[in-house]
């Protein structure tokens, strides 16, 4: 607003001349002991000059044009763009319902619904420039909207701007005494910020408008707490917990009551009903860790230690696969720390997710079925590994199928899978000298010669000495296998 004043001020002294210095720089005589630095600074003046007499005659133009009137059909265009972003919003395409908000505004300028519509969609977006500027342009246009300020206030109020959010939540306040949301956001701000009295004020008015609001009554549980209200404040917790047995904060809140009075058997007590309902939330198994430390309880505090450096490892890789959730290396990651804490179920979720994310290469197929096949599932190994192969032969689903077979003792398959797969190892040796003393005793001895010379190849320990002392035939000459 001010910077349009100075641009109005600034016009109106150009277009009046400001006395003498109305005649422009190229028509101003250049004296004999002016240097070319001040000829440049002449020019330069006279550029600024020229461009603020641009800048303003863009912005008389957009006035003029906010104030002409807009013919019927336009505005009947620009609903029907309003109408589509707003279908667009509710299928949560995001991207594309700002187009049609921008379409809309494009033919309506004078409509605050679109901005408003417009910047929330920005503000989920996290384009949070974007969002402030029509959020705001929304308030300018219809400052007695309260819905307006409470949804900027929520911006600010997500994006740290506290101060600001309590600002807006007053006026949302103002707008409409009666809307509960806006007071319980407001107080919420109030207890973070160490104000408790007036948090639990506006808890407590939550509470006048909207009585069964639980979520009011948690809130004014902790700040009765921590304005050392004990009693009242166990009063307004149990009430939380008798109409809603799996409110989880009110058993934080009120296990944090309990500490304060030292009552460490109820708190720990709490806060393991807190960890029953949210088993991965770290703060309550510190929580209860200080219980137990409290009542002596060495083993479980440890127990509780050990907790929360798991829980720190698997937020760890959390934080990894939200940057990047479509690394399956990393989701395989997860799944193989699932597996080690024995949460096989959370593990194959995992799993099955990368199958998913595989589903052009087969990939994720195979490696499910190295899992099958270290839980010795060999049914099921090969067939996740023949799935694989069908979409894309690749030489790790033909080497772990070949484990498979092995495993299960079909020799002859699990070779023909290891060749496919070029793999040359202790194994590979094995299945060779497995299938050479079944040739052996077929009677066919060129063939179990070539495939103890295989064998050997590969494990040179396999050699004559282990020849000589199982009493094959004559001693082979070793040879690289082609």
């Amino acid at each position: 607003m001010n910077r349009q004043i100075a641009g109005m001020l600034l016009g109106f002294c150009v277009l009046n001349g400001c006395g003498n210095e109305a005649q422009t720089t190229s028509q101003k005589e250049v004296k004999p002991n002016q240097t070319a630095a001040a000829v440049q600074q002449d020019q330069a003046k006279a550029s600024k000059t020229i461009e603020k007499k641009n800048a303003q005659s863009e912005v008389n133009a957009q006035v003029a044009l906010n104030q002409a009137p807009i013919p019927e059909a336009t505005l009947k265009k620009a609903e029907e763009f309003f109408d589509q972003g707003m279908k667009l919003l509710k299928q949560g395409n995001l991207p594309d319902s700002t187009k049609a908000f921008s379409a809309a505004i494009k033919l309506n300028p004078k409509e605050a619904k679109y901005y408003f519509h417009r910047g929330s969609v920005w503000a989920d977006l996290k384009q949070d420039a974007n969002a402030i500027v029509d959020l705001t342009k929304a308030i300018e246009m219809s400052p007695k909207n309260a819905q307006y300020f409470y949804t900027r206030a929520l911006f600010f109020m997500t994006r740290g701007g506290a101060q600001l959010a309590v600002q807006d939540f007053s006026r949302a306040i103002e707008l409409n005494p009666q809307d509960h949301q806006a007071y319980n956001n407001r107080g919420l701000l109030f207890a973070t910020s160490g104000k408790l009295k007036e948090a639990r004020a506006d808890f407590e008015q939550v509470l006048r408008i909207k009585p069964e609001s639980i979520d009011a009554m948690n809130n004014l549980g902790f700040a009765l707490m921590n304005l050392n209200e004990i009693d009242k404040a166990f009063e307004v917790l149990n009430q939380v917990i008798k109409l809603d047995p799996k409110y989880l904060n009110a058993y934080d809140n009120r296990g944090l009551a309990w500490l304060k009075q030292e009552e460490y058997a109820k708190a720990a007590e709490d806060f393991s009903k807190a960890i029953e309902l949210s088993p991965q939330k770290l703060k309550f198994y510190r929580q209860r860790m200080i219980a137990y430390e409290k009542m002596k309880e060495p083993k479980k505090a440890k127990a509780d230690a050990e907790k929360i450096v798991w829980l720190q490892k698997l937020a760890s890789i959390n934080e990894r696969i939200a940057k990047a959730p479509k690394d399956t290396e990393l989701i395989l990651e997860r799944a193989q720390f699932y597996l080690e804490s024995e949460m096989r179920e959370t593990a194959m979720k995992d799993y099955a997710k990368i199958v998913e994310l595989t589903q052009d290469t087969g990939r994720g197929y195979y490696i499910r079925g190295a899992l099958y096949l270290d839980e010795n599932k060999l049914d099921r190994c090969i067939q996740e590994c023949s799935r694989a192969i069908n979409i894309e032969p690749n030489p790790e689903a033909y080497s772990v199928r070949g484990d498979a077979f092995m495993k299960r003792g079909d020799v002859e398959h699990a070779l023909r899978d290891f060749e496919r797969a070029k793999r040359i190892d202790a194994i590979v040796a094995k299945a060779y000298l497995m299938r050479s003393k079944s040739f052996k005793e077929k009677g066919e001895l060129k063939k179990a010669a070539e495939d103890f010379e295989r064998a050997v190849a590969i494990d040179p320990s396999l050699g004559p000495a282990k020849l000589k002392k199982e009493n094959t035939a004559a001693k082979p000459v070793i040879r690289p296998i082609d």
